[in-house]
């Protein structure tokens, strides 16, 4: 992401300027965290370059944010002619150490309990076929990333879940492929410490290493990585009895995973409210092929919708820090990027709060967004963590802040008043011809939205106390 603004002068004329740095501050200082790299313009000349460099850099792993400043004087040059060329990453080596490559390979083909955690990289890279490869060959069962479920085929018969719910026990070998570790600032970060070997391959230096220790950590492209792994490959490997054992218990463990999960959901049909699990369920049935699901909230039942690496399965798009803010902006951002996909933007009732007025934008630019509200009352992840801290906020069942009725807020209100159509629904029976109605706008190219009362699910659920207070009476 290229992020611009202007710059003016702060120090010359006027030290406390209209929308800008007063003196002695910078516009540079307040972006410095959260940027990987930022530029002040000056000169109306160098506008091309910088801007140039800027998706450069934003595009070059490991990507990130970029931010340009532009100063007044060069935004106003009169008779300064330049064009923009257009940017592109620069390709990272193609033929990873020959050695470093048979070393992993050896590793996997050899291991009796080994694991393959998924990451982000892999999508960047477009190698989801390269790990399907590997994960298949070599009867690898998978995890994946903190509630990243667009990094492995979810309903794959060896994906095995988050990484976070998998046991710490004694692996011979862990491989993680452009995996981003969700740290929690405690010693349960350092992972697979009872593993034999652990490997890292990915596209940032910083995520390889930093926390749990690797003895073997290569740095590339993933999919080239994963290209020249899979090279390794012979016909004869096919008949190794440990890759054919383990293969038929993958198979047939994730056939009954999927299979429970289906039926816990359909078990939950006549909840009301409805269960956020039967949601899930009805949304993998009833929503197109090809869907672009931009997930913001933790409670959605990511887990059981359709997400994989076919062009008719789901994609998934999400942030990896856990804030909220993103979702209806990012939906607009997806939908723009993939005009020929349906673009589902799913989200807890708290977050729509952050960003509504994006409703608005729908509307005007006329992108067929189905936004479904799972609208719980709560701020559902802030209260399961309340919860667990313990002390008196557990005894008493007492959340601050979390609970969000007292007045409940009207979504389908909200949305209308800037001119989106959408529906309430709080009964089950309604749910599956209300997803229908969803469809059948967006894919007459209208936004649409779904206010869907959910039931709040984990530890405290059954809290609605709030804090009452009124100014005046």
């Amino acid at each position: 992401m290229v992020v611009t603004a202007a710059l003016r002068d702060s120090g010359s004329f006027g030290d406390h300027v209209t929308l800008g740095s007063s003196g002695g501050f910078s516009q540079m200082g307040a972006v410095e965290d959260i940027t990987k790299r930022r530029w002040e313009v000056w000169d109306a000349a160098g506008i091309p370059t910088v801007t140039r460099r800027a998706f450069k850099d934003a595009m070059t792993f490991p990507t990130g944010p970029v931010y340009v400043a532009y100063a007044s004087q060069a935004l106003e040059a009169a008779n300064v002619e330049g064009t923009i060329q257009a940017a592109h990453a620069p390709h990272m080596g193609l033929a990873p150490d020959a050695r470093v490559i048979h070393a992993i390979w050896d590793a996997l083909l050899n291991a009796e309990a080994p694991l393959l955690v998924c990451g982000p990289d892999i999508a960047a890279a477009g190698a989801e076929d390269e790990v399907l490869a590997l994960a298949e060959r070599l009867a690898l069962p998978v995890a994946t990333g903190f509630f990243d479920y667009g990094s492995f085929p979810a309903h794959h018969p060896n994906c095995v879940g988050t990484v976070e719910t998998v046991s710490e026990e004694a692996y011979d070998v862990v491989c993680c492929i452009g995996y981003r570790q969700n740290a929690r600032g405690n010693p349960t970060d350092l992972r697979f410490g009872k593993a034999g070997t652990i490997i890292g391959i990915g596209h940032d230096p910083a995520q390889l290493g930093n926390t749990f220790p690797l003895d073997i950590a290569l740095c590339a492209d993933v999919r080239h990585a994963l290209s020249a792994i899979n090279a390794s490959w012979k016909d004869a490997h096919a008949k190794l009895p440990h890759l054919a054992r383990r293969g038929a218990a993958l198979r047939a463990g994730g056939g009954e995973r999927v299979k429970q999960q289906r039926d816990e959901a359909m078990a939950r049909a006549s909840d009301r409210p409805i269960h956020p699990n039967y949601l899930a369920h009805l949304a993998g049935k009833v929503l197109p092929e090809g869907t672009i699901v931009v997930s913001e909230s933790f409670r959605n039942a990511d887990h059981l919708m359709p997400f994989g690496f076919d062009k008719d399965l789901w994609r998934l798009i999400r942030t990896f820090g856990g804030s909220l803010g993103h979702g209806i902006g990012a939906a607009i951002g997806a939908q723009l990027g993939a005009p020929e996909r349906p673009v589902v933007c799913s989200l807890g009732d708290g977050a729509v709060m952050y960003s509504a007025s994006g409703f608005w934008t729908m509307a005007r630019y006329g992108l067929p967004i189905l936004t479904i509200v799972w609208n719980n009352l709560n701020y559902q992840t802030v209260r399961t963590n309340f919860h667990t801290f313990g002390g008196e906020m557990a005894k008493q069942k007492k959340y601050p802040e979390v609970y969000l009725g007292d007045p409940e807020i009207d979504f389908v209100m909200l949305a209308r008043s800037q001119g989106i159509e959408g529906a309430e629904v709080r009964e089950p029976q309604a749910l599956e011809s209300a997803l229908r109605r969803g469809v059948d706008a967006i894919t007459a190219g209208e936004p649409y939205l779904l206010d869907v009362r959910v039931a709040t699910v984990g530890t405290g659920a059954d809290s609605t106390w709030h804090q009452r207070f009124k100014l005046r009476g």
